[in-house]
C-alpha cells in the first residue's frame, strides 16, 4: 500500500507551453475555477527504503506542487530530496504576495534548493543530490522549473505532452535520434544524469509554462512510475479516473505490477 497520502482543493487557474520569461498574458476567457490535487508516495517492489519526497501547498491565489527523487546511497538520497522540497516551499510560502514574478520566484527557490543541498551533501561528506520538478500555480498558468529527470506531464482531450525535458545521457541520445522513446526505458544506463539539485554549484534551470484548461490534468512524478508505466497508459488512466485520488492509486499499482523496481512518487492536479 502506499506510504502516504495528501490531498487538497483550492481555487483558480490556466496551459499552451511558452517562454518562461514571459510573465504577463492577456485574461483568460474562461479561466478554471477550481484544482483538486493529491500525491501519493510508494516504496516500490525492490528497493528497501523511500527516497523520494513530494508536496503540496495551498497558498493564497496560488498552489505548488513538487515532487523530488533523491540520490546518494542509503539516507543521503532520502535527505536530499526533502531538503529540496522544504527549501522550495519555504521560498516560495516567503515571497509570495510580495509582488514577485512566479518564474522568477520559482527559480530561485531552486537555486536556493540546490545551495541547501551542497551544503548538506559537505557536512555529510557525501554526493547526495535529487532531481526536483515543481510547479506553481497562479491564475490559471502552471510555472514549471525541472532540473533531473522527474517529470511534468500535462494532459487534455486524450492526449499527453510531457512538459519537462529529463536532463539524461539517454534523452540526449534519443533528441539525436539515436535511441527511441522505448529503447531508452530499457536502457542501461538510463538512470544517469547530467543535471541534478546538489551536483554543481553553478545551476542551471529549465523552465515552462502551461496555460491550464478546464477538463485537463497536470501530472507530476518520479522516474518509478514513467520508466515503468508507458506515456499513452498514464494518459488512459487520467482520462478513466475522473477523481485525482483514484487515479493517482492506481498509477501506483500499475507500477508496481510492471516490477516496481524503484520508488514510486505520483501527484495529480485535475482542472476544473
Amino acid at each position: 500500500m502506499p506510504e502516504e497520502l495528501k490531498s487538497y482543493s483550492t481555487v483558480r487557474l490556466n496551459a499552451n507551453q511558452e517562454h518562461p520569461t514571459c510573465e504577463g498574458i492577456p485574461p483568460h476567457t474562461d479561466v478554471p475555477r477550481t484544482v483538486v490535487s493529491y500525491g501519493i508516495t510508494d516504496v516500490g517492489q525492490v528497493r528497501d527504503h523511500n527516497e523520494d519526497s513530494y508536496s503540496l501547498l495551498n497558498l493564497v491565489g496560488k498552489s505548488l506542487y513538487i515532487v523530488a527523487d533523491g540520490m546518494g546511497g542509503h539516507d543521503a538520497g532520502e535527505v536530499a530530496s526533502k531538503i529540496a522540497v522544504e527549501t522550495v516551499n519555504k521560498v516560495v510560502r516567503s515571497g509570495n504576495g510580495k509582488g514577485n514574478n512566479n518564474s522568477k520566484l520559482l527559480e530561485e527557490a531552486v537555486l536556493q534548493a540546490n545551495i541547501d543541498v551542497r551544503e548538506e551533501g559537505m557536512f555529510r561528506e557525501s554526493d547526495m543530490g535529487t532531481t526536483l520538478s515543481a510547479v506553481l500555480v497562479a491564475d490559471g498558468v502552471a510555472f514549471v522549473a525541472n532540473v533531473g529527470d522527474s517529470r511534468v506531464y500535462w494532459i487534455e482531450n486524450g492526449s499527453i505532452t510531457q512538459v519537462t525535458t529529463d536532463h539524461s545521457l539517454v534523452a540526449k541520445l534519443v533528441t539525436a535520434g539515436k535511441l527511441t522513446r522505448e529503447e531508452a526505458r530499457y536502457h542501461p544506463r538510463a538512470n544517469l544524469l547530467y543535471r541534478t539539485i546538489g551536483s554543481a554549484q553553478t545551476l542551471k534551470i529549465d523552465i515552462f509554462r502551461v496555460l491550464l484548461k478546464k477538463g485537463g490534468t497536470l501530472l507530476l512524478c518520479s522516474d518509478g512510475l514513467w520508466g515503468e508505466v508507458a506515456d499513452e497508459d498514464i494518459c488512459r488512466v487520467c482520462a478513466e479516473e475522473r477523481d485525482a485520488t483514484a487515479a493517482a492509486m492506481r498509477l501506483v499499482r500499475m507500477a508496481n505490477e510492471n516490477g516496481g523496481k524503484d520508488n514510486i512518487t505520483v501527484v495529480i492536479a485535475k482542472i476544473g
